[in-house]
């Protein structure tokens, strides 16, 4: 019992040391610097035919590791433009790039394309939605 309290203790005095999350850049800064490079270089190697060799089966798993954390960065703060489609889409590239970058540690190449079409489709629901919007002020 004395060892529960002590462990019941140390981990409410762990959780109120843990930093509390700030975001800093706006969803547009994360899309133009973390995310349109990664996707660029992803969709650049899957129109090659997919990793070639070790070095871009690891660059691969990297970028798509990456990914998936600006993915859940998207879903932070006051990032998430609205409480449906973003955060379904966000949900979707998370698990897309976290399959991606399993597919190209285990150097799965079906498994890697398959997942590429899975980022691809998660960017498109959020886009065709938001991208539209953002063009039709734009235009005012």
């Amino acid at each position: 019992m004395k060892a529960l309290v002590t462990i019941l203790a140390f981990s409410a005095v762990s959780l109120a040391q843990a930093p509390q999350y700030q975001n800093v850049a706006t969803s547009k800064a994360m899309m133009a610097t973390a995310v349109k490079p990664l996707m660029d270089s992803l969709v650049a190697m899957n129109k090659a035919g997919g990793p070639k060799d070790e070095k871009e089966w690891e660059l691969a798993e990297q970028q798509a590791s990456m990914l998936a954390e600006a993915a859940q960065l998207l879903l932070m703060g006051d990032r998430p433009k609205d409480q449906d489609v973003w955060p379904k889409a966000s949900q979707r590239l998370l698990a897309a790039a976290s399959d991606s970058a399993k597919a190209a540690h285990a150097k799965n190449l079906d498994g890697w394309k398959s997942s590429m079409t899975a980022i691809g489709g998660s960017c498109r629901s959020c886009h065709n939605v938001h991208r539209k919007k953002d063009q039709q002020q734009a235009k005012q």
